[in-house]
């Protein structure tokens, strides 16, 4: 029987298809060949085109890589077709490991939801009965939940042992955090803390407001600082500018560098917004942002006058710094903030509740 061929154009499309992002599966699948087939061609494809082979002794390697892209590719799929993620309950997890079992082994819906086979054939064994740590689990829930409540929300797991202790009941820390995180019962608390980097000295750069924060007039003293915020896996600049004698903000400005152009931008919204004021006095700390010449001379030019905290002193920035910690504890740490207009739009909503009730004249 003479060995059946396939078109050169033929193999081709179905490299190239494979090439375009598609999975090993749709590959296969549409166009209704075998795997080692499909490797072969793309081998030979590559040879033609001049293309990286893997050697002798790499192939191995290549199958391995390929297995768990493949592998990694249907965890993905299974976590964007589950309703539960990896932090759900055990019984969850369960429930959506045998809605999907049969599409997908058993050993990669576990892997994708964080569930060992182990604890899955157990269970599925057991079908529904619950071992004397399982029960007591459930009896503590209910009194977990309670004791969340009635304490405002704020019992972290070490506070919570010391209260489950008062009423005989004994657990370690890592049982209430995971029993905790079941019940979805989490600690409003801030997600992370800015670090405040001290200024480099500089004798030439005056303190000129000397903590005088008591102003008798408006557009006399602004005073500015920065800060950041991480939004998504990086972090964001927000800059800022107060009036000394209404505690007013006038401008913010969010930036992902933290520049001359930042400050520049904002400073002139300011102000433009305030007509331009005469005999201003704009103080701030000696960041490079602040003490660049580009900044200097725009200051200059519109006569107006600097004014720099001393390096190490937050006191002489105390306006600013207060505002920065009241923004981050009623606004900012509550949220996670996925794009910059996510920040944006909670800066906006907090500095407008701000300028019109919430600041102080101290």
């Amino acid at each position: 029987m003479q060995k059946k061929t396939c078109p050169k154009a033929f193999k081709k499309e179905v490299v190239q298809f494979y090439e375009q992002n598609h999975t090993i599966s749709e590959t296969l699948s549409r166009y209704g060949i075998s795997e080692s087939t499909l490797f072969d061609w793309k081998r030979k494809y590559d040879e033609e085109h001049f293309l990286y082979v893997p050697g002798p002794g790499q192939r191995k390697r290549f199958r391995d890589a390929q297995a768990h892209l493949q592998k990694t590719e249907q965890e993905l799929e299974v976590l964007a077709r589950c309703s539960y993620g990896i932090y759900a309950s055990i019984d969850d997890k369960i429930a959506a490991i045998e809605a999907l079992e049969g599409e997908y082994s058993v050993h990669v819906l576990c892997e994708a939801l964080h569930l060992s086979r182990g604890t899955y054939y157990n269970r599925k064994r057991r079908k529904g009965q619950l071992n004397t740590y399982e029960a007591s689990d459930e009896e503590i829930k209910p009194i977990l939940e309670k004791l969340f409540h009635e304490n405002m929300d704020l019992l972290g797991r070490k506070p919570m042992q010391k209260k489950l202790r008062d009423q005989g009941i004994f657990a370690s820390e890592k049982r209430i955090a995971r029993l905790m995180k079941e019940l979805g019962l989490f600690v409003s608390k801030p997600k992370y803390q800015a670090e405040h980097k001290k200024p480099i000295h500089n004798p030439y750069f005056r303190n000129r407001l000397n903590q005088q924060y008591d102003q008798t007039a408006p557009n006399l003293v602004w005073v500015s600082n920065i800060t950041y915020v991480k939004v998504g896996e990086r972090y964001y600049y927000v800059c800022v500018i107060l009036d000394l004698f209404s505690r007013m903000v006038l401008s913010y400005g969010i930036s992902d560098t933290i520049d001359t152009t930042m400050v520049v931008q904002t400073f002139l919204s300011a102000f433009s917004k305030r007509n331009r004021p005469a005999d201003l006095l704009f103080h701030s700390d000696q960041g490079t942002q602040y003490t660049s010449f580009v900044f200097r001379e725009i200051l200059r030019d519109l006569h107006v006058k600097q004014s720099f905290s001393r390096p190490g002193v937050p006191y002489d920035n105390a306006v600013c710094e207060s505002f920065f910690h009241t923004l981050k504890k009623e606004a900012i740490y509550h949220h996670l903030y996925e794009t910059p207009e996510d920040l944006s739009a909670t800066i906006d909503a907090y500095i407008a509740f701000y300028n019109e009730k919430g600041r102080t004249v101290h």
